[in-house]
């Protein structure tokens, strides 16, 4: 008897230290093979769908068509768009796929590296449409020997390469006012030489005086010197005035001082800058 009370406190002993288990478990988990290839094989379906979309040549920008250019080089512009397709898209693609292709990035690129005054751009099937309208040349702008183009903005155009470029070929456009930076500061396309307030004073002040019958040759502008403006007259004398004064004042007071003054070739210059005083010699 005292035999099987031994085994028996023994199996009590041992149920109460909990150490027992289930003989048929071996206490690891079974590996779900099947979920494991289910989502795998749809990451491999997923991918190569991906890819197919993103290589197949019926996705894929095939032609460029750009419309609106007047005086910029259509070269030039053609290498800046193909160098955007060529961009990098997901690490492995380019945006010459129009699922990765970006209007709003490639009309933001063209904008910043041309002076345009607008920019579309379309995609239907294989061809990228691009219209431009460039910024309307208003003026000359010579600084450093270079001659730009300047719009009424007074946004930098482009540049003029020579005497042969066809904006001055062209007669309503090759008598455009020449402006000269006494700075010599360099400029490039996209860059602000004069505020529009400037711009339209700067217009006015020149229409009225063409209206006065005097003709000039071309407008000096020194930044350093506070904005001041020189205006160098055909016979020779200079016409000093402030574009951010009052335009139409300065004028009447320049056309006072030129009927007192019956001889022109001893003038040196007139200086409008100071209200209603007028100073000469």
């Amino acid at each position: 008897m005292a035999h099987r009370d031994y085994f028996k406190q023994a199996q009590k002993r041992r149920y109460r230290s909990r150490s027992y288990r289930n003989p048929h478990l071996d206490g690891r988990k079974p590996v779900p093979w099947r979920q494991m290839v289910s989502v795998g094989g749809l990451c491999l379906a997923l991918l190569a769908l991906g890819t197919g979309m993103f290589t197949h040549p019926a996705f894929r920008i095939q032609t460029v068509v750009i419309t609106g250019v007047e005086y910029l080089d259509i070269a030039t512009l053609e290498s800046t768009v193909s160098g955007a397709l060529q961009d990098r898209a997901l690490l492995f693609f380019t945006q010459t796929n129009r699922f990765l292709f970006s209007p709003d990035k490639l009309s933001a690129l063209l904008q910043n590296q041309f002076a345009l005054a607008s920019v579309t751009v379309g995609l239907r099937e294989g061809t990228l449409f691009i219209q431009l309208e460039e910024r309307t040349s208003q003026l000359f702008w010579r600084t450093q020997n270079r001659l730009y183009v300047v719009d009424l903005e007074g946004v930098v155009v482009r540049e003029v390469k020579d005497e042969q470029d066809s904006i001055l070929l062209q007669p309503n456009l090759k008598e455009l006012p020449i402006f000269i930076d006494a700075n010599n500061v360099s400029v490039e396309v996209g860059s602000i030489v004069l505020t529009p307030n400037e711009v339209e004073s700067a217009f006015r002040f020149l229409e009225q005086l063409t209206q006065g019958g005097v003709v000039y040759a071309y407008v000096e502008i020194d930044r350093l010197a506070g904005k001041w403006v020189k205006l160098v007259t055909e016979p020779g004398y200079s016409i000093l005035f402030d574009l951010t004064g009052d335009i139409d004042a300065q004028y009447r007071n320049l056309i006072v001082v030129l009927q007192e003054i019956t001889d022109t070739s001893a003038l040196e210059y007139i200086d409008l800058r100071f209200g209603d005083k007028v100073y000469y010699k």
